[in-house]
Order: C-alpha cells, then sequence, then structure tokens
C-alpha cells in the first residue's frame, strides 16, 4: 500500500508495509534531501525475496508528513532503486494507522 506524502517538503509515494518492523530510506533519497547520516548501525535487514541488506546507517528523527501531519521516526539508510522510503510498523504504531 501507498500514499502521496512529503519528506522534508520533497513530494513522494510512501510505501507502508506493516509487516516491516522499522522504516527504510534510500541513501539518493537522503542526498537529495540533503540530510546525512546520523550514524552507522550494524543492523541487518532482510527485504522481500530474502534479500539481506546491510544499511549505511540510520537517521533519528527524519519528519514524515501525511496528510498535514508530521511524525519524525528514525529510518535505516540503504543502497537501492527500487523505491526511496518504506515506512513500517514503527511508524504506524506512533500514528495508530491500521492497513486492512
Amino acid at each position: 500500500m501507498y500514499t502521496d506524502t512529503k519528506v522534508d517538503g520533497h513530494s513522494i509515494k510512501l510505501i507502508l508495509d506493516s509487516k516491516l518492523a522499522g522504516s527504510i530510506i534510500t541513501r539518493q533519497f537522503i542526498n537529495q534531501l540533503g540530510y546525512q547520516v546520523d550514524c552507522t548501525t550494524s543492523a541487518r535487514i532482510i527485504i522481500a525475496y530474502r534479500m539481506t541488506k546491510t544499511p549505511i546507517g540510520e537517521i533519528d528523527n527524519l519528519p514524515i508528513k501525511v496528510n498535514g501531519i508530521i511524525v519524525p521516526i528514525k529510518v535505516l539508510v540503504i543502497e537501492t532503486t527500487q523505491y526511496q522510503t518504506l515506512i513500517g510498523d514503527d511508524w504506524l504504531s506512533k500514528t495508530n494507522i491500521i492497513l486492512d
């Protein structure tokens, strides 16, 4: 499921995935936004089709705006060209959004 939204003023199609524990953003999109990785991480993530990725790092409190409401969230930064941002259950729980 996706929704049209803004991240720091940039319009994107935000992918919502309640099966994803955390939230992910691409390095390319972070560069476009002008953000820097806050810190490195030793986390490894499994994306679709059991593909394992090692994040470049993470950003705390990235402002995600949906329907006029800004909710900051920690995101892991990865290298991919398949999407810009995946929002997981961490953000959905903060906003009390339930996907059907």
